[in-house]
């Protein structure tokens, strides 16, 4: 075994090995194989268990030793079997799969700092091959001295992880796609290493279209770099000058114009004559002027989606349009009938729809659209409800054993069937528009949704099949993004990875959004991390697909509670430091046209910090070191200028507490300044009240009567608990009470230590009306949280959770006022999987007025130690404005007076003597304020601080006030 074929013949080399395996086999044989490139030498025995993978330079050994694994294996029947034989025949590796009866050969090609393996058969009727496996104890983070990878060299080769940074090099094929010909490259070399090397790999790569624009190349293009703002079909010939004068005010060098809605109808690409007179060729101008600004212009797309108003669907839908099932007319189905009948059951069928729902309500019949609105699951299998000839088609009469087709649906969108003409179509119509009218990258929104073709089981095969179809048709490469990534979308990817915008929790948000575009999962918004994890991401310079990063999309909002937080300037400069720090993008949907800005003034005080920002990013401004320091999660700095004219920055800090009319504890708190004694700032913001407990437009959710009113849903691991009627009354209020008991045996973390209780509303529940909760609580002050949560069917709101957080760190009976909802703690703490997408608890909002459901949660429990809080009834109560006069904060002897009169919305920002200003609700100055008393002292160390004011309307008044604090300058007589 001292010969490998490369690419040029025969040379020699004491190697051959690998291809296809997983999981225990206890064979030993001293006839290993031992596989070799510059840079790692991979051993395997010849009963195919995983030996070393050792990186030849250190001479580490990385392979994850903590269990056994196989190079290979197969699936057969449904079941796996591990490779048990591996031998070299004719320069080829052959291996074995014992009782499956199959056999697989593979061809090993060596090059200098690869080894490429191809699978030249398969025998046995497997229905899946893997044919690279080999779990590695790399973090697969840039910090590491040694890089591996595993790159699939074709469409049909699955390789789960993507470029360039892999822990576990996998590769495997399918029956449905085809084995022989399924071929991956194995790289393993020193970190700086790993981008030419994937770069050498891909230039040569015959079945991937290539493209010099993302991907390995990502970091060497301007474009990964850039921000941009987003055009919701506003842009034409005679508006392009105003978006050219935006783009400056922001100093954003990019625009990105958003398909659908108001440019085009979504797969059909065809533009409103009335905006865009000549069609593409006016947008062709439009670039044109843009690009003669120096502002590039990307296409927004939903990627394979169709709308349905477009001509695919009306008047007559295409025979391309994919569908879930196909199902025979049992009867004969005439013009005025509203039930079809058919032969085959209908049990899987789901009336439920929604944005993300993976389901419609319509059934192609011949030429004619129906949509039902209900199923009968058993025998007669009906759709009943019918609205026929829906989207314009044409109502008509069907035979027996006429066909019904189940269309595939998500966002309110049709997609055409994968291996139809209408899906190369669409595909090569994108890349058609991209080349003629000059665009300088394709932006594929909903990609998400490549689960839709065909199962998820076959996402990544056919998401990857559109993006090879749109690149193959390009007549030269642009850079890409997508909101969804599987192996070969890096290829072609410009920078990484735009989320949606927040609406509450903004720092926290961006915290968690970076750690996320670093780590391991490329899942949209949906990351599992909590905070240890954020802070061991977060700070990297990069992540593991070594992409240009992006900070994307960003709006800014105004006061609207409980579930909108306003953005303030602090909040848009720890976005712009970590842009900076990270050398990221950033995009913007909009809210910088002069229209929108004289609405919301906030807005205007927002823009000129971003566009300063970005000035000093694009100039690499400031060196690694401080670069190093604005990356930190929860570090948050503030840009000045100096009197010579530089720029530098100093830390702050922006500490929040919240004051509780109902709970006069609050008006006192504590507050660590870690910088030296200065006067303090401080912000004060007056928020919503609510009506009292006993109001009689308050709605009962809970009363704890019953001992079924509430059902456990799930637990953490070793954690139990139970809800029961407590004979022990509620001293604030008379009514039963309830008896939470929970208990955890510690075998999961206290941070993850959660119980769910969960009780249902039929019908629903409208609380439009009635946004906030009241409830007493007796806590034991063990420290445990108390989660009130309040949600909507998952389809109507995304998934929202209403959370309201309870630290219980006090004994005895307390009533509590929950208004806003939780966002920037939830990560504190580990939850159930299911519930970790990021914009349940940061974006989406529960829909009040359709809430299904109400939920008690415990997390954080202590080991060993049963927690047990008695709470009363819980109720839905209207929020209300509130007035109050003369807030004044007094910070251990010293007291300052703001003689003003605020109402909810309002705001107090004091930034020294003579800059105190009162701000309304959108952001409008209301009036410069004259203080009564000197600014008191904010002292290094801890601060004892109280605030009182006076009640105008004599209801519990409720207050966030911010203080802050600033260090010293970071540069000090050095050059940025």
């Amino acid at each position: 075994m001292n010969w490998i074929k490369n690419r040029w013949g025969f040379t020699g080399m004491n190697a051959v090995i690998l291809s296809l395996a997983f999981f225990s086999f206890n064979h030993h044989s001293k006839n290993n194989i031992v596989l070799e490139s510059n840079g790692f030498k991979y051993e395997i025995s010849s009963s195919g268990k995983n030996l070393s993978f050792i990186d030849k330079t250190s001479g580490i050994d990385y392979l994850n030793a903590d269990t056994v694994s196989y190079c290979a294996y197969v699936k057969k029947s449904g079941k796996e079997y591990y490779v048990t034989s591996v031998s070299v025949q004719g320069g080829k590796l052959i291996y074995g799969f014992g009782d499956a009866g199959v056999t697989a050969e593979i061809n090993l090609v060596k090059e200098n700092d690869r080894l490429v393996f191809e699978v030249l058969s398969v025998t046995g009727d497997a229905e899946s091959l893997t044919f690279v496996n080999v779990p590695l104890k790399l973090e697969a983070m840039p910090w590491e001295p040694f890089a591996a990878c595993v790159l699939s060299m074709n469409l049909f080769t699955h390789v789960r992880q993507l470029p360039a940074l892999q822990d576990h090099l996998w590769a495997a094929c399918y029956k449905r796609f085809g084995m022989e010909g399924a071929e991956a490259a194995m790289l393993g070399v020193p970190m700086e290493e790993i981008l030419p090397s994937v770069r050498g790999v891909i230039r040569n790569a015959e079945d991937i279209p290539f493209s010099d624009k993302g991907g390995a190349w990502a970091q060497l293009e301007k474009e990964g770099y850039g921000s941009y703002l987003m055009d919701f079909g506003s842009l034409t010939e005679k508006t392009v000058d105003e978006t050219i004068k935006q783009c400056r005010e922001l100093g954003f060098n990019q625009v990105i114009i958003h398909g659908g809605g108001e440019f085009y109808k979504h797969g059909e690409f065809e533009l409103n004559r009335a905006k865009w007179p000549d069609g593409w060729q006016s947008f062709k101008r439009i670039n044109d002027k843009l690009h003669e600004a120096g502002i590039s212009s990307i296409l927004l797309t939903y990627t394979f989606f169709i709308d349905k108003s477009s001509k695919y669907v009306t008047p007559v839908p295409s025979e391309d349009l994919g569908y879930f099932s196909s199902f025979t007319l049992a009867e004969p189905l005439g013009p005025d009938d509203d039930e079809i009948v058919v032969k085959e059951s209908t049990s899987d069928v789901s009336p439920v729809t929604g944005y993300f729902v993976r389901n419609s309500r319509t059934l192609r019949v011949g030429n004619e659209l129906i949509e039902f609105n209900e199923v009968t699951p058993t025998y007669p299998y009906k759709f009943k409800g019918l609205t026929r000839g829906v989207s314009g088609t044409q109502v008509t009469t069907h035979p027996v054993n006429e066909k019904a087709y189940h269309l595939r649906e998500m966002f309110g969108l049709f997609v055409p069937g994968p291996e139809t003409p209408l899906f190369r179509s669409i595909a090569k119509r994108t890349a058609e528009i991209t080349d003629e009218c000059g665009f300088d990258g394709l932006y594929f929104d909903a990609i998400d949704g490549n689960d839709l073709l065909a199962g998820k089981e076959n996402a990544w095969y056919y998401g990857t099949k559109f993006i090879f179809e749109v690149a193959r048709n390009l007549k030269k490469p642009v850079g890409m993004e997508m909101c969804d990534m599987p192996h070969h979308y890096w290829h072609y990817s410009s920078r990484w990875q735009a989320w949606d915008r927040p609406t509450r929790g903004y720092k926290r948000f961006i915290d968690i959004h970076l750690a996320a575009i670093k780590s391991d999962d490329p899942r949209h918004g949906e990351w599992m991390g909590h905070t240890p994890v954020i802070n061991k991401l977060a700070p990297a310079e990069n992540g593991r697909l070594l992409l240009p990063l992006h900070l994307g999309w960003w709006r800014n909002y105004t006061w609207d509670p409980p579930q909108t937080e306003p953005t303030f300037p602090d909040d848009i400069e720890y976005l712009c430091c970590k842009m900076i720090g990270n050398n990221a993008g950033l995009s913007m949907l909009g809210g910088v046209d002069d229209k929108t800005l004289k609405e919301y003034p906030l807005f205007g005080r927002l823009t000129p910090i971003i566009k300063q920002y970005e000035e000093l990013r694009h100039k690499n401004y400031f060196n690694d070191s401080i670069r190093s320091l604005l990356r930190q999660p929860g570090e948050e700095f503030t840009l000045f200028r100096e009197e010579g004219g530089g720029w530098n920055f100093k830390p702050v800090t922006y500490q929040k507490h919240k004051i509780e009319g109902a709970n006069p504890q609050s008006a006192k708190w504590e507050v660590c300044n870690k910088f030296e004694s200065q006067p303090v700032k401080l912000r004060i913001e007056l928020l919503m009240s609510v009506k009292a407990f006993d109001d009689d437009d308050n709605i009962l959710l809970a009363e704890f009567s019953s001992p079924k009113e509430f059902n456990q849903k799930g637990n953490a691991k070793g954690v139990t608990g139970r809800i029961e009627e407590s004979a022990e009354k509620n001293a604030g209020h008379v009514g039963p009470v309830g008896l939470f008991n929970a208990t955890s045996k510690g075998e999961s973390p206290q941070e993850g230590s959660w119980l769910k209780m969960e009780k249902k509303f039929d019908p629903w529940l409208n609380l439009e009306n009635n946004q906030a909760l009241g409830v007493w609580v007796k806590g034991d002050g063990k420290g445990e949280l108390l989660n009130l949560r309040i949600e909507s069917p998952q389809y109507i709101s995304m998934g929202a959770r209403g959370d309201h957080f309870i630290k219980i760190d006090f004994t005895g009976w307390r009533y509590f006022e929950l208004v806003e909802t939780e966002s920037s703690r939830f990560n504190d703490y580990i939850w159930p999987d299911e519930y970790f997408n990021v914009y349940n608890s940061y974006f989406y909002k529960v829909d009040f007025g359709r809430v299904d459901k109400l939920q008690l949660w415990y997390n954080n429990l202590p080991k060993d130690k049963e927690v047990s809080c008695r709470i009363g009834a819980i109720k839905a109560l209207p929020m209300i404005p509130n007035t109050v006069k003369n807030p004044t904060v007094i910070i251990g002897e010293e007291k300052i007076v703001f003689p003003v009169e605020m109402e909810s919305g309002m705001y107090i920002e004091m930034l020294s003597q003579g800059d105190c200003k009162l701000y309304g609700a959108k952001g409008e100055l209301i009036q410069e304020i004259r203080l009564k008393g000197e600014i008191p002292e904010f002292q290094k160390g801890n601060n004892d601080i109280s605030f009182t004011y006076e009640n105008v309307n004599g209801i519990h008044s409720r207050f966030q006030v911010t203080i802050i604090g600033e260090g010293e300058p970071l540069l000090k007589n050095e050059k940025n």
